[in-house]
């Protein structure tokens, strides 16, 4: 029995009855013995072994009545230089004692000097493939001119720096030159493939940049050696992007490849792998169980395609521990019903994660790991696409040079509080934590609500004050109210434009006489800089309105209103964050109350600690029709504004 403590303690005392009942038949030399009410054969042979890892999250102590039963042996770890001396000699490699004692010492050093990750593994299993890729590398004839230190520095190179975070790819390197002094072993080049994901990276817009294209080809790589892959990173790396371009580039070097995206924390672990129900022994088929066996069936004769599962989720010991069988060399994964399904050939395991501070050593271990850093990319790749499909070539040009000026000074200095000198101040205070591509994206998002194309603005001067005005409520929109002066002087002193203290206050000039920007909005069809107090009516009773409804304007309210019609001009979600009483839902009620019923239907759902997934999906179930097959949207062709309140609950 493999990963025996993760067994629930109740199933383990029935387990251990019945273990003491065949021990007892065996001590007694029995042919029959009764078991379970029934009378069954007995071969003498039979013997029963365990594995367990103690400590880990996930796991529970044996019972002292079972402990007695088994014989402990404690697994130490292993010598290493032996094992890879072994399988290098296995492999054909004349040097393999050199070899394996350099291969070891850098495993050693790697462990000590980089820094420590959760998704860092310098353990056997990493060790084994790379040996096995090695070997393959050895065989191959192109290699041939190679010598064995070059064909094993390659391998430990192209399988180890995929996984490191920018900071520790060149101290690894240097390890590796230190070992293998005066060698430059190139890259195995994939030059098919460089071209396809180049080619497809294009047709969709994006910038190609080698950092992508290489973590592409790594992750294509990884692939050939492991069947079951983790692409880590933070939000905004582009991990999707790396992991779609893939696909779309293996299909057009004729391996149609299929991806099976699916979400394991949206459901229980039972609605994941399915149940049996204790009363009637009826199997209940859970959602990944019912992927896995589709995606495993054996192809059609003279088919050849990939199927990868793609687990777009975090990863914990709840439901990750159960796929350890799945991601080992066993490939086999076990449901509660007693069905068997092995992992096929053409079928590899995904994972797209943040990161992998849940994960157990174990889960790590068995995962070939890539790791894809935003820092390789910044924001510059998403503000250049999103520049090259605005539909107005002038706008987009004259754009260009605000955005090189202004966007990245900026994101810097609310994220990490990085001044233009190259200093830095304590991190401004926000509500919410942002990544840099997510200011970015955001910034792009409220300029293209104004910027529409009937509007026609082409002027340098006006775009300017657009994209200040779009600055201080996308970057700056999640900053406390304590952080925002320093803010709205440093935009102010950053953007060059004169500061005018008058009443009205026109395109080319800055507004003064209100403490901050965030007091005004630029309005593009005055063209000049109004404040928010001129936007706020006045106040007019209803006799007989209960206290509950009334709604005093305010410049907060009129504020807020704002940004929710410009993202719902683009249809793009909001998230209203602050402390209790600021009026959030009812900004947000009084907004959904006054849409056309032509056009919308609302829908309120408030969370709470009790809400569950499935009460969520029949609420949204109810509120919708179905259109095509996998297609489903409000009734009479309206858009459902969705409310979500208390989303943290």
């Amino acid at each position: 029995f493999d990963e025996f403590n993760r067994i629930n303690l109740e199933v383990l005392s029935v387990v251990s009855a019945q273990l003491k009942t065949i021990q007892n038949a065996l001590v007694g030399d029995l042919k029959r013995f009764q078991f379970e009410g029934r009378e069954i054969a007995l071969v003498n042979t039979c013997g029963f072994f365990i594995t367990m890892n103690p400590g880990y999250a996930g796991r529970v102590e044996l019972p002292d009545n079972l402990k007695a039963m088994f014989r402990p042996v404690t697994m130490i770890v292993p010598n290493l230089g032996q094992i890879c001396e072994i399988m290098l000699y296995s492999e054909g490699f004349e040097t393999a004692r050199v070899l394996a004692r350099k291969m070891v010492v850098l495993y050693k050093l790697a462990k000590e000097q980089c820094s420590k990750q959760p998704h860092y593994d310098f353990g056997l299993r990493a060790l084994k493939s790379v040996l096995v890729m090695a070997g393959g590398m050895k065989r191959d004839p192109a290699n041939s001119n190679l010598g064995e230190d070059s064909v094993l520095m390659r391998a430990l190179r192209d399988m180890n720096v995929p996984k490191f975070i920018f900071e520790d790819v060149p101290l690894f390197l240097g390890l590796i030159d230190d070992l293998f002094p005066g060698l430059d072993c190139p890259r195995v080049q994939q030059p098919q493939l460089k071209a396809a994901i180049e080619g497809k990276l294009e047709a969709e817009g994006y910038k190609v940049l080698y950092d992508q294209v290489d973590k592409t080809v790594q992750l294509y790589e990884t692939m050939l050696t492991r069947h079951t892959t983790m692409i880590v990173g933070p939000t905004g790396g582009g991990k999707s992007v790396v992991m779609r371009t893939l696909q779309r580039a293996q299909g057009e070097l004729g391996l149609p490849t299929k991806l099976y995206i699916l979400n394991a924390k949206a459901q229980t672990v039972n609605e994941l792998y399915g149940v049996l129900d204790p009363a009637t022994r009826e199997w209940a088929d859970g959602m990944l169980s019912n992927i896995f066996r589709d995606v495993n069936k054996p192809l059609p004769a003279g088919k050849d395609e990939r199927r990868y599962i793609v687990f777009d989720t975090d990863v914990d010991a709840v439901w990750v521990e159960n796929m350890n069988s799945v991601m080992d060399d066993n490939k086999l994964l076990t449901l509660p019903n007693g069905e068997r399904i092995r992992v096929a050939d053409h079928c590899k395991l995904l994972f797209e994660v943040g990161n992998l501070i849940y994960a157990s050593p174990a889960t790590v271990s068995r995962c070939g790991i890539v790791y894809v850093d935003p820092k390789n990319l910044g924001i510059e790749p998403y503000i250049w696409k999103w520049l090259n499909e605005r539909p107005d070539k002038t706008q987009a040009s004259n754009l260009k040079p605000l955005f090189a000026k202004m966007a990245q000074k900026t994101i810097s200095y609310v994220v990490e509080g990085l001044l233009p000198s190259g200093e830095y101040i304590p991190r401004p205070a926000t509500s919410v934590a942002c990544t840099d591509l997510n200011y970015a994206m955001q910034l792009c998002a409220m300029l293209e609500s104004i910027l529409t194309e009937d509007k026609a603005i082409n002027d340098p001067t006006q775009l300017e004050c657009i994209v200040i005005f779009c600055i201080m409520w996308s970057v700056g929109g999640a900053l406390l109210e304590s952080a925002r002066p320093a803010f709205d002087k440093f935009v102010k002193e950053l953007s060059g434009v004169p500061v005018s203290s008058s009443k009205s206050v026109g395109a080319g000039s800055l507004p003064g006489s209100a403490p901050t920007l965030y007091d005004y909005y630029f309005n593009e069809t005055m063209i000049r800089w109004v404040p928010w107090t001129d936007e706020v009516k006045d106040y007019e009773h209803v006799p007989g309105q209960p206290f509950a409804n009334i709604l005093v304007p305010t410049v907060d309210t009129v504020t807020f209103t704002y940004h929710l019609q410009w993202n719902l001009n683009i249809f793009r979600p909001v998230v209203y964050a602050g402390d209790v009483g600021t009026a959030k839902t009812v900004t947000i009620q009084n907004f959904l109350k006054n849409l056309s019923p032509d056009k919308f239907t609302s829908l309120n759902i408030n969370f709470s600690s009790r809400t569950t997934s499935l009460a969520l999906q029949r609420n949204l179930e109810s509120n919708v029709e179905k259109r095509t097959k996998d297609t489903y949207g409000p009734a009479g062709g309206k858009k459902l504004m969705l409310f979500i309140d208390d989303m943290n609950m």
